[in-house]
């Protein structure tokens, strides 16, 4: 190529470039004289109907949530009190047994053996003193058949002497001096022997009533070869709560037999915080909830305890509950409340006011047209009705229907207000 023709295709180049920022620059020219264009405005969000209610303010018990245990009215374990096999088991796990009744049986064959000859050595014992029994209450040994064989022989001495010392005494005496001083030797003899008799016969009573008293113990280890429920002043019953002794089986004096819960009436016991002891009485009420039941069940407080747990910082109370439908099962773990003191002025609201997500609980109200959130915690629940913690000041209405789809700040059209289902009592 000529120096010439590079020359014109340089410049040729250039005009098309100079052209074309011409054209670029008009280009932005009227584009920026045009109005820029508006952003779409978001559509308006349409009203919720809603229904409100009245919020009521009424007196409300403040109670706290408390745990424990239940135990019945009286717990008993039973053991043998003596040695021996089982014969026969006579009450069972879950059986009600009323008082003194018979539970097991050991064997009495030997037991019996031993009251016989136990009877046999009172016997020989009284037939020593001449009696048939022993006597009852205060007894005069002089009645004792030896006693008394005793006693006329000394008087019959006694009266012999007499007579000899009259005839020895006469001037000249009529009997000798030897048959004298027999005589008198003779008295003396059988007023010895009657003390002696009279020794004997307490000694042979004393055995006598030694031999009664083993007897009697004979007796009761007869008896208590039949292991029997303690006995009661009414017609309530035990429940058989465990049985610990099998037939066959050898039992020491002393082992355990059975476990009987008397459950009519139950005792829950729980610990308290330390903050409520100054607002805690006897006679206030407690509500336990009992697994697998609707209805709770409801007592009073019977005791509390004088002392706080310095590691826990707690202290217990004991509740009375009437179990005769047998709801309460002595040994359950459970949960419930204790009324310590009442509430005056409480936020009241039906339950369908109360709407939660997410684990948090909320009530809406309405202010210039638009939905006000207000976060809550219900305390309690009666009927149809929820007491809440927070008082939600200012508030004289919320939302009972619709509730679920509102925020704060959605816009709302209010529907005639309806009245709570029920109305709560204090």
């Amino acid at each position: 190529m000529t120096r010439r023709s590079l020359r014109s295709t340089v410049v040729s180049a250039a005009r098309t470039a100079v052209a074309s920022a011409a054209i670029l620059a008009a280009f932005a020219i009227v584009g920026c004289s045009e109005a820029p264009a508006e952003a779409p405005k978001p559509a308006e969000r349409p009203a919720v109907d809603v229904a409100l209610a009245p919020v009521e303010r009424s007196p409300w018990p403040r109670t706290v949530e408390v745990v424990g245990t239940i135990f019945g009215e009286d717990e008993t374990r039973i053991s043998a009190k003596v040695a021996g096999r089982i014969l026969a088991i006579r009450a069972d796990l879950g059986d009600r047994v009323g008082g003194s009744a018979v539970l097991a049986e050991i064997d009495p064959v030997d037991y019996q053996l031993e009251l016989t000859r136990r009877r046999n050595a009172l016997s020989e014992a009284l037939s020593k003193i001449g009696l048939a029994e022993l006597p009852r209450g205060e007894f005069d040994v002089n009645r004792v058949p030896t006693v008394e064989r005793a006693r006329y022989q000394s008087e019959n001495a006694k009266s012999r002497f007499e007579r000899a010392k009259r005839l020895f005494e006469q001037k000249p005496p009529l009997i000798s001096e030897q048959d004298f001083a027999d005589l008198q030797t003779a008295y003396d003899v059988a007023m010895r022997d009657a003390d002696v008799a009279r020794l004997e016969a307490q000694s042979n009573l004393a055995a006598a009533q030694s031999r009664q008293s083993d007897l009697k113990v004979a007796e009761q280890a007869l008896a208590d070869t039949q292991i029997r429920a303690p006995a009661l002043a009414d017609r309530r019953t035990y429940a058989v709560a465990q049985r610990s002794v099998s037939v066959g089986e050898y039992v020491s004096a002393g082992t355990a037999a059975y476990r009987l819960v008397l459950d009519h009436t139950v005792k829950f016991r729980g610990a308290l915080p330390e903050r409520v002891a100054g607002a805690l009485k006897t006679g206030q009420n407690v509500t336990l909830q009992i697994a697998g039941q609707d209805e709770p069940a409801t007592g009073t407080v019977t005791r509390i305890s004088p002392a706080i747990d310095v590691s826990t910082r707690t202290f217990e109370i004991e509740a009375t509950f009437d179990n005769a439908a047998g709801r309460l099962r002595p040994g359950a773990f459970v949960r419930g409340v204790v009324t310590v003191g009442d509430d005056a002025d409480v936020a009241v609201v039906p339950q369908t006011a109360v709407t939660t997500y997410a684990g948090m609980s909320r009530v809406y109200s309405v202010k210039d047209g638009k939905a006000v959130e207000h976060p809550v915690t219900a305390r309690a629940t009666r009927g149809d009705m929820v007491a809440l913690n927070e008082k939600i000041d200012g508030v004289q209405a919320v939302v009972v229907r619709g509730g679920d789809k509102l925020t704060g700040g959605v816009p709302v059209k209010e529907t005639a207000a309806t009245p709570p289902a029920t109305q709560p009592s204090p």
